[in-house]
């Protein structure tokens, strides 16, 4: 065994376990801090999300087909050339390929270890030792995760415009709660 191998070996055997308040301070000082390996039980996703992505996708891009179909119809002055015709779809192509990804991406994952929540930027992984529920207060578009100290989280993947669904997808992440969160 080399000294860089003893060495490692007496770092995993000096390990302790950390305890609650720990995790919660390096929890909330790094957000990559902890995830889970555990299958996930509970994952909701927004059809009403979707449904806006989709029409968002075909009104841009009609938009911008009919941009480019339009661009050389009068003259401008201007020098029109064939590729600035095939701009403007090209253009809405990005345009909605990136509102499809932003919008299709929220989803609420939970399993015994804890919440993962993620929006449009960024994924963040919560244990149920810092979730103090899940509310959803009346007049708003969006559920939110309760945190410490007053903080919350929007939970994009549960709209209001989903209706019913959401309804039966925060019965089912409150059933969650009452099972692994701690009572205190």
């Amino acid at each position: 065994m080399t000294d860089a191998q003893e060495s490692g070996a007496r770092e995993t055997s000096t390990r302790t376990q950390l305890t609650d308040a720990e995790v919660l301070a390096y929890t909330s000082a790094d957000p990559f801090a902890q995830t889970s390996t555990k299958p996930w039980i509970y994952e909701a996703k927004s059809q009403f999300l979707r449904k806006v992505a989709i029409g968002w996708v075909i009104l841009v891009m009609a938009i911008h087909i009919f941009m480019g179909l339009t661009l050389d119809i009068s003259f401008t002055g201007a020098a029109v050339t064939t590729i600035d015709k095939f701009a403007f779809p090209g253009v809405g192509l990005l345009i909605s390929v990136l509102s499809w990804l932003a919008l299709t991406r929220p989803r609420l994952r939970a399993n015994e270890d804890g919440v993962e929540v993620r929006n449009i930027v960024g994924t963040r992984f919560y244990p149920w030792q810092v979730v103090y529920g899940l509310s959803f207060p009346e007049g708003e578009r969006m559920a939110r995760i309760e945190l410490p100290d007053f903080e919350y989280v929007p939970v994009w993947a549960l709209q209001a415009g989903d209706k019913a669904a959401v309804i039966s997808k925060v019965r089912a992440f409150r059933d969650l709660e009452a099972k692994y969160m701690p009572q205190d």
